[in-house]
């Protein structure tokens, strides 16, 4: 790929994990030359065995080194290239930064790639035009030369900011070691770590590294014809495997038609001679079951009319047990169903009886009743007249009307301490039971039994008209 390239001739998927199918994060190099992300390659090697990798993509392995992901390579030329993009999207997308040297959060004109950092409009100008800064005037960015299309890689190199030691991360990088796989080295390194190696001027090994690997791309360069016409040749190959593939199918479909239409005519033949016989052995049957037929019918026929006589005389039998049944029955349930009659009769009459009990001896407590609420009433009277006139305290007044009231006390206290001792039997009374009767009594002399019962209520009924009389003239009297 030349130096020249623009960002926009690469791939869409150039920037993308083949892991994660994201952009990649840290991409580490393996000596493949497949990239991927820091953590997604960590991911691969814990999912490995036998201490050994194999690339996601190539399927080539590798010895896993001792220090794991750490120990393969950071590709510092992708973090560049992911760092213009992030860039880029950020200008799009007119995200609002802070400017590295006012603080302000506004939105951003250019990127020092010195600094690291987001520069507005007039901090930019500053930036360009101081001398403190003139080191960073070939290390802006500006806004209007973000398209990527105006972006080689050469222009983005020359923006990036020289790497730093990779001990001493806050000192550039002044030498190269070749012993140490060209990693960048400060000149303290020269005499600690790195003392002795093979140390270079990085622009010197860079111009070494491009001259070696123009040789050593030149060798498989050689066999790019061959390689494309190879598959040339399996596309080809694949052509004719598809031909013959398909006369093969051809050949095959013929044959196992012609055979299918063989064994179908022959089935066909066997279908026709299975019909014959199953209709041979279906008419045998229908007419052995005719015949099983017309001999049961004449069998069930004899013992249908042997069944019947059996079931006559049978029911001849239990009809004449289920009469003299009944009737012995009647002569018992007779004398039975008389005595409830009775036993009825005699209820209802001595309900009728208690009925009109209770209801004068409720209108004997009515008087009662209306004769207390009234002596209530006055008492309640008295004491308020009794209240109003301690209460006014006018001698004029009580003169007047406490003698009137004194004279009413006596008489309401001789109606308060009246008694009621008709109270304790008003809630009783006594109703005789009902008589009991017997079927023998009633088959002897029914119409006795009934008169009996008839005197009986009638006396209890003028009992009661008699007690009533009696129980509301002593109310009078206690009135009076």
């Amino acid at each position: 790929m030349a130096s020249s390239t623009a960002l926009t001739d690469l791939a869409e998927n150039f920037f993308l994990c083949s892991v994660c199918l994201d952009q990649y994060k840290e991409p580490k190099q393996l000596p493949c030359l497949h990239r991927y992300c820091r953590n997604c390659l960590k991911t691969v090697i814990q999912a490995s065995s036998g201490g050994k990798l194999k690339c996601p993509l190539c399927k080539q392995e590798y010895v896993i080194p001792e220090n794991g992901v750490d120990d393969f390579k950071t590709d510092f030329h992708m973090n560049s290239m992911l760092e213009f993009i992030q860039l880029q999207k950020s200008f799009e997308n007119k995200d609002i930064k802070k400017c590295v040297s006012c603080f302000k959060n506004t939105k951003v004109s250019a990127y020092c790639f010195k600094c690291r950092d987001y520069l507005c409009g007039q901090c930019c100008k500053v930036h360009v035009i101081s001398k403190m800064f003139t080191d960073h005037k070939t290390r802006i960015l500006r806004l209007d030369n973000m398209e990527a299309k105006n972006m080689t890689l050469d222009k983005l190199t020359s923006l990036t900011e020289d790497p730093r030691c990779h001990i001493h991360d806050k000192k550039e990088a002044q030498l190269c070691c070749s012993s140490c796989e060209n990693v960048p080295v400060c000149i303290a390194c020269t005499y600690n770590k790195h003392k002795g190696h093979d140390l270079h001027d990085v622009t010197e090994i860079a111009e070494r590294e491009r001259k070696l690997l123009k040789q050593e791309f030149a060798k498989p360069t050689k066999y790019k014809n061959q390689l494309y016409g190879l598959q040339t040749k399996i596309q080809t190959t694949a052509e004719k495997l598809n031909e013959n593939a398909v006369k093969k199918t051809e050949g095959l479909t013929n044959q196992h038609k012609q055979q299918t239409q063989e064994i179908a005519d022959q089935l066909a033949e066997y279908t026709k001679e299975r019909k014959r016989g199953l209709e041979d052995i279906e008419c045998r049957r229908r007419v052995n079951d005719g015949q099983i037929t017309l001999n049961l019918e004449e069998e069930l026929r004899q013992v249908r009319e042997e069944y019947d006589e059996i079931s006559k005389t049978a029911n001849q039998k239990y009809d004449k047990e289920s009469e003299d049944f009944i009737n012995k029955c009647d002569i018992t349930e007779g004398p039975l169903l008389r005595k409830l009659g009775s036993l009825k009769a005699n209820f209802q009459n001595l309900t009728t009886a208690n009925e009109l009990r209770v209801y004068e001896n409720k209108d004997v407590l009515k008087q009662i009743t209306e004769y207390c609420e009234q002596v209530i009433k006055r008492y309640e009277n008295l004491k308020a007249k009794t209240s109003c006139v301690l209460a006014s305290k006018d001698d004029w007044t009580d003169v007047q009307c406490i003698p009137d009231i004194r004279a009413a006390c006596e008489p309401m206290i001789k109606e308060m301490k009246k008694e009621f001792p008709v109270l304790e039997s008003l809630s009783d009374f006594s109703v005789c039971d009902i008589q009991k009767v017997t079927a023998a009594d009633i088959e002897q002399d029914s119409p006795s039994l009934i008169s009996l019962c008839a005197f009986f209520l009638l006396t209890v009924f003028f009992f009661c008209l008699l007690s009533s009389f009696f129980f509301y003239l002593l109310f009078l009297f206690n009135v009076l």
